[in-house]
This record gives structure tokens, C-alpha cells and sequence, in this order.
């Protein structure tokens, strides 16, 4: 026989109302990727490295926020990401903490651009942080 009518549709595996879930997880987990190979790329070719900074800035400026960016914007991505896609109850605040990181870099970088007009690479690409990663945060609110 086949499925009822009014039963809800949704891919094979993923609970109905967890599609939107999945999808935000997935964007955290590339978000992730995308600042690990972001600081791969800075440690590994340090010519790209005055692009991201203001002029005149010694390097040291640019690769203090090193750690903290790994730890927060790249392994917050990661955590809420994973509680995401699993259904944990952590998962608001999980992605409430990426948001906050997320959206003081994009913040930073937006800045940094406003004080050197020549720093606008760093704010085209952070200035999808500053909403997503808060968009989906509140989206994950219980």
C-alpha cells in the first residue's frame, strides 16, 4: 500500500522538520573547513598574508587571532554543526557561541575595511558571518 496522504514528505533518514537542521549543520561544517584551509593558506603562502591586514600592520597583528579563530569560528563551527546535525539539546548555545565569534570577525574585518579601504578582502568574505551564523542560531532556539 502506499504512504498515506497527509503523512509529511522528507528525505530517507532525516526525521520531518530536521531537513532545515541538516542543511544549517552541513553550512557549519564547510563554514569550519573553510577557516581551516583560510589559516592553512596563511601559515603555508605568507604572501597572501598583507591582503588581510591594514597597511603598514606588522604580520603578527593578522596571526595573533590565530588560535582564538581556530578555536571558536573554526571548532565552534564544528561543535554546532555536529549538534546540529545530531538533534542535541546543546545546540542553541553551541551555535549561539559560533554566532558571537562569527559576527565579531565579520565585525572586525568590516572595521578594519572602514579604517583602510585597501582591507576589503576580508570584509567581502566575513560579511556572510554577520547574518548566517546568527540566523541559524536563533533558528535552533528551543
Amino acid at each position: 500500500m502506499g504512504r498515506p496522504s497527509n503523512s509529511p514528505v522528507s528525505s530517507p533518514g532525516i526525521p520531518p522538520g530536521r531537513t532545515v537542521a541538516r542543511f544549517q549543520a552541513a553550512y557549519l561544517v564547510a563554514h569550519c573547513l573553510g577557516g581551516l584551509a583560510w589559516w592553512f593558506t596563511l601559515y603555508a603562502w605568507p604572501r597572501f598574508r598583507p591582503a588581510f591586514m591594514a597597511a603598514g600592520a606588522p604580520e603578527s597583528t593578522l596571526m595573533a587571532f590565530a588560535v582564538p579563530d581556530l578555536m571558536l569560528y573554526a571548532g565552534g563551527s564544528l561543535v554546532a554543526g555536529h549538534a546540529l546535525w545530531t538533534g542535541r539539546p546543546w545546540s542553541f548555545p553551541a551555535a549561539c557561541v559560533h554566532a558571537g565569534a562569527a559576527a565579531y570577525a565579520a565585525l572586525y574585518c568590516l572595521g578594519l575595511w572602514w579604517l583602510d579601504p585597501q582591507a576589503w578582502l576580508p570584509a567581502l568574505l566575513m560579511f556572510p558571518s554577520l547574518f548566517i551564523p546568527p540566523w541559524i542560531a536563533w533558528s535552533s532556539r528551543p
